[in-house]
């Protein structure tokens, strides 16, 4: 079901860069102002001037750089189609791990075709960013993140490299970037044919993806094109979602611009649904570990006026949240959108863009809060792959960043072109 191809990547001509680490970002939805302005200062050839420049026409200036670099052999692109094996070596709460990876194409396919699963909400304004970006450059410049289910690992040791990576770099991080690049026909047709009859998910760039779908369908609509074109493909990075190296992390949800919460008066509201209890900040980690299958959530609106908040009526979620399957209504984070969020706080799903807020560090959001820049936040458990696999089989979509996978895919390693004449 699912079609990938190797591609010819483009890369930064490791002839002129010995240490990527310096030209290598983070995922342009990750980089604050802040971090683009560093990357700017660390290095002139930095992968930031071309996914998200810091110019007055960003994707005019992006299409043009990219010319130059390749003119000025800054970048260079491999001869033959490959598939780039990629190892993320990280450590985390103590623990070495390594996510193991490969890099490819995979055809865009509508997601009523089935064959690639999505998992959660999108937001408008960052597809209509990145489809302009595309418009101008027809460059893929950074990869999906896409599960398979291989738990025998077939794939994993089809792809097991041998020598040292052709490029290697630490991001921001300290998570070290490790790509080998598989050329051999016999391997990248059983990496094929194992995939072929797979169902892949999106873990992360749904936003990406949907993009891709968008700018395919617009070339559509202005002519005729070809079955092999290049632009009816993403590059994507697959991850085994049986991988010992999967870790997902929660996103905590900063809330703003509701006029004058009592917050004392809506804890006490909560009591036919919830078991409140006030806690110290310094409790909300081990509160939340304790959850067990329980639905715990913490609500942190200024220093030391926290709550951990248990939910005692589950029979509550199946009157709020219909016409969804009972996986759906276990997660911690629908539960979360559409008792607290939706139905207590009354922010409507229309518009959560200008309510909601998120943060994947516990010190930062707290921070945020204390510091009186938001109003609350609640702070969640992170959602289990297992959960991911199950409500995407039930064609159910989560809330907008319900999942956060660590590490995250940088930018600047290896990306496809997407031009009229190329072909896959």
């Amino acid at each position: 079901m699912a079609d990938i191809r190797p591609f010819r990547g483009w890369h930064y001509n490791l002839m002129k860069f010995r240490d990527l680490s310096q030209v290598i970002t983070q995922p342009y939805d990750k980089i604050p102002k802040e971090l683009q302005q560093k990357y700017i200062a660390r290095h002139p050839n930095s992968f930031v001037n071309l996914i998200l420049p810091a110019a007055p026409d960003p994707y005019a200036f992006s299409a043009t750089t990219f010319k130059l670099w390749s003119q000025q052999l800054v970048l260079a692109r491999d001869a033959d189609p490959a598939i780039y094996v990629l190892h993320q070596d990280f450590e985390i709460e103590g623990q070495k791990k390594t996510r193991k990876s490969f890099v490819a194409a995979i055809r865009v396919d509508e997601f009523e075709k089935g064959t690639v699963l999505p998992h959660e909400r999108t937001l408008s304004k960052p597809k209509a960013d990145r489809l302009s970006l595309l418009r101008a450059t027809r460059a893929d410049y950074e990869q999906i993140f896409m599960l398979y289910d291989d738990p025998q690992g077939v794939i994993d040791k089809t792809l097991t490299p041998t020598g040292e990576p052709m490029m290697k770099a630490t991001d921001d991080y300290g998570v070290v970037q490790k790509v080998w690049a598989v050329t051999d026909p016999a391997k990248l047709a059983a990496v094929r044919k194992a995939l072929a009859d797979k169902v892949t998910l999106i873990a992360d760039g749904h936003h990406r993806y949907e993009t891709a779908l968008n700018l395919r369908q617009e070339m559509e609509r202005a002519g005729s094109v070809p079955d092999d074109a290049a632009l009816r493909f993403k590059s994507t990075a697959f991850v085994n979602i049986s991988d010992p190296g999967l870790v997902i992390l929660p996103t905590q949800r900063l809330i703003y611009g509701l006029t004058s919460p009592k917050w004392n008066d809506i804890v006490a509201g909560l009591s036919k649904w919830f078991e409140a209890r006030p806690i110290k900040d310094a409790e909300i980690q081990s509160e939340l570990a304790k959850a067990g299958t329980d639905h715990v959530f913490v609500l942190h609106v200024g220093r030391n006026r926290t709550w951990v908040l248990r939910l005692s009526d589950k029979a509550a979620v199946e009157q709020v949240i219909k016409d969804h399957s009972a996986d759906y209504r276990d997660l911690d984070v629908a539960i979360l959108h559409s008792l607290l969020i939706e139905n207590v706080l009354g922010i409507k799903v229309a518009d959560i863009e200008d309510h909601v807020a998120y943060e994947r560090d516990l010190a930062e959001t707290l921070a945020k809060v204390d510091s009186f820049n938001y109003q609350a936040a609640f702070i969640i458990n992170p959602t289990r792959a297992d959960q991911v696999q199950k409500v995407a089989s039930h064609g159910e979509r989560m809330p907008q960043k319900s999942t956060d996978f660590y590490p995250k895919f940088i930018s600047g390693l290896v990306f496809m072109d997407i031009g009229d004449k190329e072909r896959l």
